[in-house]
């Protein structure tokens, strides 16, 4: 191994956080819970909510067997609940097609309803330990500042850093090297604050030291600009919104529904007024997305 690998996977055996539960147990059907979960969510939140999920449903048979309804149930807390159905609907296709044993080979995990290249790579890392790197941007930061310095503006494409990332897995060591890149970006190598005094990469990256003040304005001069947007308190959105029809509809007892006119007289108790407006709206995109089944003038969980 080189220097900077062993450096890194010596940090994290010492500081790393091994001890997730996803972590603990090398397990595909936890490798792919956890990442369905761990979108667009942080680590904190799902831990818990990831035990009991995994103490209802401990594998892809248990999940494809369970209704759907109830599986919404219980990832109550991440939002998001298309990633409940999802997560279901991959469950189904693992037991339909594979037996419910969760295949190694790329060109069939890419079969798989919910699973692009990121999933694939984190599958064969973190499950099976093949040389195998997910990417995503806090791994690509990583690559970019201990090679090409700080990622503003960028020195190299999306696809070089990928390769290079690719290049730096030591062989027959993916899990931990992953579950390490990951750890580095979230705890040290972070996108706004670096602590490149704690990091083990330290005298070997091109960006350090990097000074946060001087990150920033690099960042506001090169970032691509967003569109200037008046920010919305979560309690106006949308969003909010869908949350609280499928928070009602949890708390049915399995099997029961409730009419739409009920439901509708309490959600628009509880949002916007401009929002509640768009109810029929949010019941059929909820529909649509197989959250919510409607029955006459009645709903419930899918």
């Amino acid at each position: 191994m080189s220097g900077l690998q062993r450096r890194l996977l010596a940090w994290y055996a010492k500081y790393g956080r091994a001890n997730l539960p996803w972590r603990v147990v090398r397990d595909p059907y936890y490798t792919v819970v956890s990442e369905f979960m761990l979108q667009q969510t942080q680590v904190d939140r799902v831990v818990p909510i990831f035990g009991t999920f995994i103490s209802r449903f401990p594998t892809f048979s248990a999940l494809a067997k369970g209704p759907q309804a109830e599986v919404v149930r219980y990832w109550k807390g991440l939002g998001y609940n298309t990633r409940a159905v999802r997560l279901k609907a991959l469950a189904d296709a693992v037991v339909t097609k594979f037996g419910g044993e969760m295949p190694t080979e790329e060109n069939l995990l890419l079969e798989l309803p919910g699973v692009g290249p990121y999933t694939v790579a984190a599958i064969r890392a973190f499950a099976f330990n093949y040389d195998a790197a997910p990417m995503d941007t806090n791994v690509r930061r990583i690559v970019h500042r201990v090679h090409f310095g700080i990622e503003y503006p960028s020195k190299a494409t999306a696809k070089e850093l990928d390769l290079l990332a690719r290049q730096l897995v030591p062989k027959g060591k993916a899990h931990d090297w992953s579950s390490a890149m990951m750890d580095l970006g979230a705890l040290l190598c972070t996108a706004r604050a670096p602590r490149c005094a704690a990091c083990p990469l330290q005298t070997l990256c091109v960006a350090a030291p990097i000074d946060a003040a001087r990150l920033e304005r690099l960042r506001e001069e090169f970032a691509k600009p967003a569109a200037a947007k008046e920010p919305v308190p979560f309690e106006l959105t949308a969003r909010f919104a869908r949350g609280r029809i499928v928070d009602r509809l949890r708390e049915l007892p399995p099997g029961e529904r409730i009419s739409l006119l009920d439901l509708e007289r309490e959600i628009v108790g509880i949002v916007a007024a401009e929002v509640g407006e768009r109810f029929d709206e949010l019941v059929a995109a909820l529909e649509k997305e197989n959250i919510v089944a409607r029955d006459g003038d009645e709903i419930s969980l899918a």
